[in-house]
């Protein structure tokens, strides 16, 4: 018996790159919502009879019956990720249908969860379905505030603290999380937020149950596996791009925390490029994409 009533239901998600002129063609979708976050990578989308430019970091959230389609740019992989969903919930539905088409900023929190959906996706446990569902449910709420555009990164809170020292901890990680590729050591933190290392670290631990520079490791192995999933990066560039003192320290500590090296990671993630993974049983994703060179044939790619 499901635990959730089907408010939102995510139906299908991948991970798909376009290669250089790749396009997808004006379509529409009769009964269910689109959205298609940009990683990496240029080109155009048409929504309705507009011609929008987007980059990364840019999403479209498209709605049913909205004509929509894109095509890359002639020179770079567009890297995206692509989900739909049903919302039937009659209030949210509503609010939703009143959402822009086009958005170039959104909250960290909804693209962090956009790849929560298809890692949990990709290796099903219990209540999959349900986690899945709740956090698309988040997404959206985060897409219908007006502050959630500003890409502020906020924790959730795991204690009560004083409103100073929730201020002093957003500040701490959004320098963190904006300064995680450069080195970072005690003196360095306090310089940064005019505390002494002792005073941040206890207010860190008691909101985080941990010291700031513990999660400074945790930032620097989430923005490695964007670049190890969304970029062609050697995994030495990668490392110094992340702040690693080496090649091998970065490989001991990613191995540490998620299980697999930065080589099996990346071999598992590109093996699910441009693969189906339908979380709605019974939901079919038509074949649209066409190819530069080929603009008649269809490929073995996603709408």
């Amino acid at each position: 018996m499901p635990l959730l009533t089907p408010d939102v239901e995510p139906l299908w998600i991948a991970r798909y790159d376009y290669e250089p002129g790749w396009r997808l063609p004006l379509h529409t979708h009769e009964d269910y919502f689109q959205i298609i976050y940009v990683h990496s990578g240029t080109g155009d989308a048409l929504i309705g009879s507009e011609r929008q430019p987007f980059t990364a970091g840019h999403l479209l959230f498209l709605k049913p019956r909205l004509p929509h389609g894109l095509t890359a740019g002639p020179t770079s992989t567009v890297r995206t990720l692509d989900t739909k969903f049903r919302i039937r919930l009659p209030a949210l539905r509503k609010a939703c249908l009143r959402l822009a088409a086009f958005h170039k900023k959104i909250d960290s929190r909804a693209a962090a969860a956009l790849e929560a959906i298809i890692a949990e996706a990709r290796q099903p446990g219990g209540l999959t379905n349900e986690l899945c569902q709740s956090m698309m449910a988040q997404i959206l709420i985060l897409l219908l505030r007006p502050e959630s555009r500003s890409g502020a990164t906020l924790s959730a809170p795991s204690a009560d603290l004083p409103e100073g020292d929730i201020d002093l901890c957003r500040r701490m990680e959004n320098f963190l999380h904006e300064n995680c590729a450069r080195k970072i050591d005690q003196q360095t933190l306090s310089d940064a937020l005019h505390y002494s290392y002792r005073h941040l670290h206890a207010v860190w631990k008691k909101r985080h149950r941990e010291s700031p520079l513990q999660a400074l490791w945790a930032y620097r192995v989430d923005r490695a596996m964007h670049f190890i999933r969304y970029s062609d990066y050697e995994i030495k560039r990668i490392a110094e791009l992340t702040g690693f003192a080496s090649v091998h320290h970065f490989t001991r500590v990613f191995t540490r925390m998620t299980g697999v090296s930065p080589a099996r990671w990346r071999d598992r993630e590109r093996d699910g490029v441009r693969q189906d993974i339908v979380l709605r049983p019974g939901f079919i994703n038509p074949v649209l994409t066409l190819p530069a060179e080929h603009p008649a044939r269809r490929l073995n790619a996603k709408q």
